[in-house]
């Protein structure tokens, strides 16, 4: 067993909470005072179903990027809430969320380690720009794109029917409001998660592709998994799965 403390603190030096929005929840979530951690599941949101691997693996403590708790609780139903599920089974939970998207070796930078982009720079807290060594055309960045992330397919916005790629900017989760900042930038391409409809009417002299919220920030998990282990714990990763299918 090793001092949760200590884990804590792995987790806060690599991503300090001072980096988070005023907007957000990054931090405890659920702390009960374990002095020690047995085990720590790492995940993208807590659902019911991640819970539930935390309680069959005898995991005592989560991570989770997305945090629990972002607005004010009112009530809590013993019989069907996750906080309570939790307690009941004196499981912590821990969140680094924001803090995580603009540190150094932040979400997007395990986005842009998936998909091979190098030559990156920062421009905006939470977008990123890899400038190619060479150009490429947009249908081979799309197949590149899906291959890396194994995806079946990926939603694209191209009004300016751009056809070759020099400039990729990438924001992991849901970068739509970058948008009209990235009109200041030479890029060819953005990829990046959650463009509405509206959103999408926006774009112009670029394209947008749009690989998906869950998909973008997948690849941040084994960063915080290897994270973790290197207090000797134990950490597994949970098998997570998109609140919808395609039909």
């Amino acid at each position: 067993m090793i001092k949760t403390d200590y884990i804590i603190s792995k987790i806060e030096k690599y991503a300090s909470l001072e980096l988070a929005e005023p907007w957000d929840n990054s931090g405890w979530q659920i702390d009960l005072g374990h002095d020690y951690t047995n085990k720590v599941l790492v995940a993208l949101s807590l659902t019911k179903d991640v819970l539930e691997q935390a309680i069959t693996n005898d995991c005592d403590l989560i991570v989770t990027h997305h945090p629990l708790i972002f607005n004010p609780i009112k009530k809590i139903k013993l019989d069907n809430s996750i906080i309570a599920e939790a307690i009941r089974n004196n499981i912590c939970v821990y969140s680094a969320h924001t803090n995580l998207d603009k540190t150094y070796g932040s979400t997007t930078d395990a986005l842009c380690g998936v998909l091979g982009l190098q030559n990156i720079v920062t421009v905006e807290e939470f977008v990123k720009i890899s400038h190619l060594k060479d150009e490429l055309a947009i249908e081979q960045l799309i197949a590149n794109v899906k291959q890396s992330l194994n995806l079946e397919q990926i939603k694209l916005i191209n009004p300016s029917n751009i056809s070759i790629v020099r400039n990729i900017a990438i924001c992991a989760g849901g970068g739509s409001s970058f948008i009209d900042k990235l009109k200041d930038y030479d890029v060819d391409v953005y990829i990046t998660g959650d463009i509405k409809f509206h959103k999408a009417l926006e774009v112009e002299g670029f394209a947008v592709m749009d690989i998906g919220h869950f998909e973008s920030e997948l690849p941040v998990l084994p960063l915080i998994q290897g994270l973790i282990a290197k207090t000797k714990v134990e950490v597994i990763i949970a098998q997570e799965e998109k609140p919808w299918v395609m039909v």
